[in-house]
This record gives structure tokens, sequence and C-alpha cells, in this order.
């Protein structure tokens, strides 16, 4: 039986027909004159005339040939044969359809996406199929996924599911799915082994190290299909300042735009969108390949848990026309002050009235034992002494479960001691002793700033003010330090520890130590280092990419069913799991972009992103 994989092209073997029109209408007709001069010429030119004629037929009946066999290679015959009962029956073939479902297939061709086609592909090749043979139906995006353990046997049911398949929101594989059909493969007893490839091709399906290898015996047969419209813009990125998050201050947010067209676009559009409100929007020029960024501000006016959406429109592939992303303001910030009197200082520069953004409060280092860590979002130590290992242990675990620590060690009886009290000898940043006394003239000064750090960004403009120290901590093998002394000495550093943050601080908040307390810099810079500090619950999430295993980490809530809420607005209830004062959400694998929710007894306490993979 003679069939054809791609039947869509069998319309143009009307084409064959175009050289005999030619040659029909291209004939020159000539009249005939009697001549007597030339009559015993006649017979050698009819001779030459047979032979010239022949030639032409030849020449038509090649060019009818090729286009015949060319038109013939792109539809794909395929003949299968059944011997006589009394020979026996056709050699039993396995098959492994390898159906691309990444999002790209959703370009349409002749007003049919490519998946669509692709489908229609796949029962067209089943149709080549008998009994006896197996078929294993293989969609594939950035990772294959069999649509059962074994390869069908009963052809009918390979229809059904090649019917159910869906588009995803993934990205492709090419590699790895005819890896996988090739594993298949090799497990079949089958005479004959079959991979049909059915896909777009994008260039990044093949982009992994290594040589595929195609066993002795198994086939390959590639149906690419491609879009009548090739021009995509996707979002593939967005770049977050660092930055602290505040209410009613403006902030930036600069997506990245990314051009698959085959030509230049100008005026593309791109809206942002924050809590389902366009608040922004802003146009570019982009030439083919171009990666370009663009630059918005905003704002929003109320704490708590936020989204946005970074949109296009007008391409012919809607999948990464938008970018989403999510953040939080606090509408409190919990910090605990440990420390002496000097402490007031500190407790007025945040919180001069007692119902300000920080909830403060003062304890000494008595009473640092009983307190509950975990129920604040930064601790302050001011000057502290050698502290108890039970009490190194608590602010260790404190820090490491996320929280932001703290540490003013100008005034501290020996900061060295200190320190190896709660982090040890081997830990690469350290203090060493103390420099200066508390009498006498100023020694120090302050001097050079990172303004890219979120501490002081606001001070770059007009520099940082004169404030004199008698007496610092030495703080020495720091990497990260955002400021110095005018001897460049450091007079912040700063390190990660686990999941949360420290701040080293060489300065005391005491004035027997310095002038800082009483200047117009402490207040600004206590507030920015306890906002720093905290972070966590005070930045831009990028979220996830779909395809992700996706685990949260949130504060722990309290009784009730936790519900994660996706995009398409489904709900699903989450086991978590309690451990150091978190709670652990084990979402698993996200599939579907958008903006996900949790959700305590319909109450909000987590938000998060998931984006395709554009590329």
């Amino acid at each position: 039986m003679l069939s054809f994989l791609n039947s869509v092209f069998l319309p143009a073997l009307a084409a064959v027909a175009l050289p005999i029109l030619i040659h029909l209408l291209t004939r020159r007709r000539l009249v005939e004159r009697k001549w007597p001069s030339i009559r015993f010429l006649e017979e050698i030119q009819k001779r030459r005339m047979r032979k010239f004629k022949l030639k032409q037929l030849l020449l038509l009946a090649l060019r009818v040939l090729i286009l015949l066999f060319v038109i013939s290679a792109f539809a794909r015959p395929t003949i299968r044969t059944e011997r006589s009962a009394l020979v026996g029956t056709h050699e039993r073939t396995s098959v492994a359809i390898l159906i691309d479902n990444s999002y790209s297939m959703g370009q349409e061709s002749a007003g049919i996406d490519l998946f669509t086609q692709a489908r229609q592909a796949a029962e067209d090749i089943l149709e080549l199929l008998s009994d006896g043979d197996e078929v294993a139906i293989v969609p594939f995006n950035s990772s294959p996924m069999p649509a059962s353990r074994e390869p069908f046997k009963a052809l009918s049911a390979a229809r059904e599911v090649i019917d159910t398949l869906k588009i995803s929101s993934g990205t492709t594989d090419v590699w790895g799915a005819i890896a996988k059909g090739i594993d298949i493969l090799s497990t079949s007893k089958l005479p004959n082994r079959e991979i049909y490839l059915l896909t777009d091709d994008k260039d990044h399906g093949w982009q992994r190290a290594g040589d595929l290898v195609l066993p002795e015996g198994v086939k390959i047969y590639c149906l690419i299909f491609s879009p009548d419209d090739e021009r995509n813009i996707g979002i593939s990125d967005i770049q977050f300042p660092r930055t602290l998050l505040q209410k009613r201050v403006p902030f930036n947010l600069l997506p990245e735009i990314m051009s698959f067209a085959p030509g230049g676009v100008s005026d593309f559009v791109v809206d942002l969108y924050l809590d389902d409100v366009r608040v922004a929007q802003r146009s570019i020029d982009l030439a083919p390949g171009d990666l370009a960024t663009l630059e918005f501000r905003s704002q929003v006016d109320e704490g708590g848990f936020h989204y946005g959406e970074f949109r296009t429109e007008g391409d012919a592939l809607p999948a990464d026309n938008s970018r989403w992303f999510s953040f939080k303001i606090p509408e409190l910030i919990r910090v605990l002050i440990v420390g002496g009197t000097e402490t007031r200082f500190i407790a007025n520069a945040l919180s001069p009235s007692g119902d300000d953004f920080f909830d403060v409060k003062r304890i000494s280092y008595a009473q640092l034992g009983a307190e509950l860590l975990s129920s604040w979002d930064v601790v302050i130590l001011s000057d502290p002494p050698e502290l108890a290992a039970n009490l190194a242990a608590s602010i260790n675990g404190f820090i490491s479960r996320g929280g932001g620590l703290a540490l003013l060690l100008g005034g501290s009886p020996d900061p060295s001691r200190t320190w190896k009290s709660l982090f040890g000898e081997d830990t690469g940043m350290s203090v060493v002793a103390s420099i200066g006394d508390s009498v006498g003239s100023a020694r120090f000064k302050i001097g050079n700033a990172d303004f890219d750090h979120p501490i002081f960004t606001p001070f770059a403009d007009e520099g940082l003010p004169d404030v004199d120290f008698r007496r610092v901590a030495a703080i020495i093998d720091a990497e990260l330090i955002s400021l110095y002394l005018t001897n460049n000495v450091p007079l912040i550093a700063e390190r990660e520890v686990g999941e949360g943050k420290l701040a080293v601080c060489a300065f005391s908040a005491s004035l027997q130590f310095g002038e800082l307390p009483t200047s117009g810099f402490f207040v600004p810079l206590m507030h920015r280092l306890a906002q720093y500090l905290a972070s966590d619950v005070s930045e831009f999430d990028r979220g996830y990419t779909v395809g992700d295993d996706v685990v949260r980490i949130i504060e722990t809530v309290g009784a009730g069913a936790l519900t994660l809420e996706r995009p398409d607005g489904s709900r699903t209830f989450i086991a978590p799991r309690f451990s150091g004062g978190r709670t652990i959400l084990p979402v698993g694998r996200v599939s579907t972009p958008g903006i996900y929710s949790v959700l305590n007894n319909e109450e909000l306490v987590d938000v998060f992103a998931v984006n395709v993979d554009v590329r």
C-alpha cells in the first residue's frame, strides 16, 4: 500500500504540467514554402528535425521527472507490503514517535498551530502501521515524557493518547528526546526499529555536549514544521537594581527584551502591570537578534505582598510575551536591640515615637537567654561582651534560618574575644582588636563608601558627612565591605551566614567612642542597615522557571490548611514541614507560567512567580 507522510505537498504535483504547457506554448509554427533551389536539401533537413524533436521530448520528460521526484521527496512516500498467507506477514516494526510540545510549537502555519499539525502527522504515521507493530508516543519539551511505560500494542490506544496531548509552557530538548527514543527502541526485539521526530527544530533544542549515537538498525525520520510568521519578541529577564523596598518610595525595574524576528521591529510596546493594574508603558526599536533593556520606575502605596508583570503583544508567539515577578514590603520590621544604655540612641533612631515602621525592643545581655529570637527580623548586638556558648548557638541559629544580625563592636571590651565566642577561629573574616581609645581627640573619620550598596545609595549625590570616631574595632579579611574609614580600615563589612545576613560594624553607638550617635547620619544609617538586614522580607523575587521543582520557605503560620492557588485559579492543598521556626512548603514541579499564591485559611502568606524559559 502506497501512502505519504507529508500529504500536504501532494497538490503540488500539478506543477509537473508546467514544462508541458511551456513546451506547447513556445513551439515554433513554421510557414512552409516550396523553393526549387533547395529541394535537394529537404531530405537532410527532415532527418535533422527528427533528431531535434526527439532531443526536445527527452528534455521535456527529464524536466517533468525532476519536478515529480522533488515533490514526491517532500511528500515522503512510504510503501507497506503484506505478503500472501503462503509466504507470511510483513516484518513487524517498533516505532517511537517524538512529538515536540514546547511552547514554540504554538506558532501557526496556514492558520493551524504547529503542534496540531504535528499531532496530525503522528496519526498519519500510525496509519502506516499494522497489527503486530508497536509504538511509543513520547511528547517532549525540556524533558521527554513517554505517554506509557511500555509501547502500545494496540494502535487505537496510541491514537487516543495522541488526541489528548496538549502544548506545554516548556522549552525544547531535541537531543534528550532522541536519546529517549533510542532508549525505548533498545529494548525492542522486533526486526524493524524507527524513530519519527516531529518538531519545529529550534537551535537551542540541540545544545548538548557529546555525541548522539544512533544504534545499528535504527532509522530516524525528521518532520520539520515551520511557521508562516516568525516575528517573535520575548521578555527574557528582569533586572532588579539593589534597593530597599518601601511604601510610597519609587523603585526601578529593567526588563530585558529579546528579538527572535528575522527583520527589525520599531515602536514595539512593553507594558508594566502591578497588582493587575497597568502603571507604565515604554516602546522600543529592535534589530534582528537584539537584546535591549528598558527602564521603568514605579511604586506601591501599601505594604504586604505584591506582584507584577511585564507584557508585550502583537507578535506571532504569545507564550513568551509576559514575565512575572513578586515582592513583599513589610508593614513592620521587628528589631531586638541588646546592650546597655547606649542602645537608647539606636532605639530612638529607628522608632522615635514608638509606632513607626520598626517595632523595637531593648534588652540587656542578661535577658538575652530568655528571648525567642525567631520572633524578630533583626537583632542588633551593641558593644557585646564575650558570649556564652548557648547564647552564641542561639544567635548563629537565628542568622542561619534567615535572620539579620548587626554587631556594633566599637565599644566591646575585647572585640576579638567576642568574635571568637560567636563564630570561632576559622571564619574567614575576623575581628582582631580595638583601635584608639575613649579619651583624647578624634582619630578616625568616615572615608569611602560603596554607593551601589542598598544602604548607601541615597548618599551617592551628596556624599557622606564628616563624622569623628575615637575608637573602632579592627576588621580583617572581609570580602564585602560597604563603608571605610579614611585610612581604608573597614567600618562596615558583611557576609552571609546560612540564609541570613551578618553586618559587622566597627563603630559603637556610645558617645564615649565617637560622635556618630548625635550626627545627622546616624538615623538614616540605622534605618537602612535594619531594612537591609531584613531584606529577605523586603526584596524582589525573581521566581522560578517552568519545570522547576519548587520548595518555598516562609515564616511559621498559624493553624489551618495551607492551599496553593495556581495561575489558572485551580487550588490544591500543601502538606507543610516545620523546621527552626520556619515553614517549608514542598510545592513540587511547576508547569504553568504566572503568579502562584499560598493561602492559610484564605489569608495570603506567600506569593511567587513562574516564567517560561525564553531563549
